[in-house]
């Protein structure tokens, strides 16, 4: 509590976004791609990990005759907070997938634990994969994992390349309904385009949906004291910044002075693992964790620590003095 500060004056920050309007001036307007957003995601960590730095990503949009956006991989950068030197500069890409997909599994072990034998996850891609692995680690009952794409052939793949590398057994499905029937967990890991639509009709009643990325769900699907977030005004940042469908639901149902949910009434997961929120959690739930500078630093510093220890990586030379310091 108290450790951690991130963006803006409640320390919630996602990261401050430069997003591409349309109607950019030529010659700019027939290159950029109109709703690329660039992110700088800062935070820092205090206690053991007493660490702070900058992740900076970039998400650009597909072009009307290209088949997928471009891949445009994070840069994570860390500092010594009490000097203000950098540290290091390094690969964000697994730092940033690992996290996102132990995100999802630290939801599910705390609001569905050992009552998850069966989960769900939608998208095959990167955080499909690390979503799969954390949570095959963590919830000890969990016998299956279903994945969802809507090019069959890519869920095929993903079951026969994880089958081997994980406890639970995965299977493809032909559909979202059919992957998300009887699951105790789902996992929305998908891109955007289009983001996967989820019918209240297929949930359970005791079953929790975490939302990883853009989701069309209908916020009254779940119970209305289980709705859960990393941190509560992240979703409404998201809103402000990218309008996803779920987030513009969940704001409007946070800011209407006669909306179904208050944003006192919201749940926070960190609440849940430090044990101030010790109300039930079988229900029908949602989790929106939508990604956290913190988690990056948090993660980050580990895997610096770790290659310093095992002499991995290379020493950048950095002035010990500016070039233009003080004539005096």
């Amino acid at each position: 509590r108290d450790r951690v500060v991130m963006g803006e004056n409640g320390h919630y920050l996602h990261g401050h976004m430069t997003t591409f309007p349309d109607g950019l001036a030529a010659p700019d307007a027939e290159r950029l791609r109109p709703g690329s957003r660039f992110g700088a995601m800062p935070a820092y960590v205090g206690g053991d990990i007493d660490a702070v730095g900058v992740k900076w990503y970039g998400s650009v949009t597909a072009r009307p005759d290209e088949d997928s956006a471009p891949r445009s991989g994070p840069v994570l950068v860390l500092s010594d907070p009490d000097t203000g030197r950098p540290l290091t500069v390094m690969d964000g890409a697994v730092v940033s997938g690992m996290r996102t997909g132990a995100m999802a599994a630290l939801g599910a072990r705390y609001l569905q634990g050992e009552r998850a034998t069966t989960a769900a996850i939608l998208g095959p891609g990167a955080v499909g994969q690390t979503s799969a692995l954390a949570l095959d680690a963590t919830l000890p009952s969990l016998a299956e994992i279903r994945i969802y794409h809507p090019d069959e052939w890519k869920a095929t793949a993903f079951r026969d390349a994880m089958n081997g590398r994980l406890a639970a057994s995965v299977t493809a499905t032909d559909s979202i309904r059919g992957a998300v029937r009887g699951a105790d967990v789902t996992v929305a890991a998908a891109s955007p385009d289009p983001p996967p639509r989820i019918d209240a009709s297929w949930l359970d009643d005791d079953s929790t949906v975490i939302q990883l990325g853009d989701l069309r769900v209908d916020l009254h699907a779940f119970d209305d004291d289980r709705v859960f977030c990393d941190v509560r005004r992240h979703p409404l940042e998201f809103e402000r910044q990218v309008g996803w469908e779920f987030t513009a639901a969940y704001a409007a149902a946070v800011e209407s002075d006669d909306g179904p949910l208050a944003l006192s009434d919201v749940r926070a997961l960190h609440e849940l693992a430090a044990g101030t929120d010790t109300k039930p959690t079988a229900g029908r739930s949602i989790l929106s964790s939508l990604g956290l500078p913190m988690e990056d630093v948090a993660w980050g510093i580990e895997v610096y620590r770790n290659a310093v220890a095992d002499g991995i990586g290379r020493t950048l030379s950095l002035r010990s003095e500016p070039h233009f310091g003080p004539p005096y």
